[in-house]
């Protein structure tokens, strides 16, 4: 069975991973990386760079439809989600990047370009949105909805019948109780607690989790 020909859009921390990922999948022929650093570089973890965002509608006039979104997020998913809707406006699906060492029931769905990293745990029935970035380790227990361009750091846990809206961004190993609502555009600290709704866009820090300003861009 021929393998789907993809490029990988991005050459940073966040895109190493993606690319182990995709290996692992042992489902697609990778057949460049499409990054801003075109100019400084001949490849990438082995793979030939093919130029920089320029160079895009080329690729998909050549039929190269799909592509690994390699870009990363830190204080928030905003780029990530700029770079997901400019490429599916050109036309380009967004491939979902599942390592073989998540577990995941057969009964969660999973969006377009998401990406879970090895030792992920998603429960029965929970639904992942599009460009959902779930990372090493994390937990997401059943009935849980998590919105379109979310970020899940390393080592989260997060309970049952959970609602994290679009934007949310839940950093490393910050916790949340079952039946809580997580707003858009909320940025939940490191090591932070959530035992109530943060509905109001801002940064939550704390056990429990507390907010400390009004916005998060």
């Amino acid at each position: 069975m021929a393998k789907e020909r993809i490029i990988l859009l991005g050459s940073g921390g966040h895109a190493m991973i993606v690319l182990d990922i995709l290996e692992e999948m042992r489902k697609f022929d990778i057949i460049g990386v499409v990054t801003k650093d075109a100019l400084n570089n001949k490849t990438f973890m082995g793979y030939k760079i093919l130029g920089n965002d320029d160079v895009l509608s080329e690729l998909y006039q050549q039929g190269i439809k799909k592509i690994a979104i390699g870009i990363g997020g830190f204080k928030n998913n905003s780029l990530r989600k700029k770079i997901f809707l400019k490429i599916k406006k050109m036309g380009f699906h967004a491939i979902t990047a599942i390592h073989p060492r998540a577990i995941i029931s057969k009964t969660v769905k999973i969006g377009e370009g998401s990406v879970i990293f090895p030792g992920v745990v998603i429960n029965s029935s929970a639904k992942i949105g599009d460009n959902v970035i779930i990372a090493t380790g994390s937990t997401v227990d059943h009935n849980t909805i998590i919105g379109n361009h979310v970020l899940i750091s390393a080592g989260v846990t997060v309970g049952a019948d959970n609602i994290i809206n679009e934007e949310a961004l839940l950093a490393l190993g910050s916790k949340v109780v079952s039946g809580i609502t997580i707003g858009s555009d909320v940025l939940i600290g490191a090591g932070a607690v959530v035992v109530k709704d943060c509905l109001a866009p801002g940064i939550y820090l704390g056990i429990p989790a507390r907010k400390v300003t009004r916005k998060v861009k």
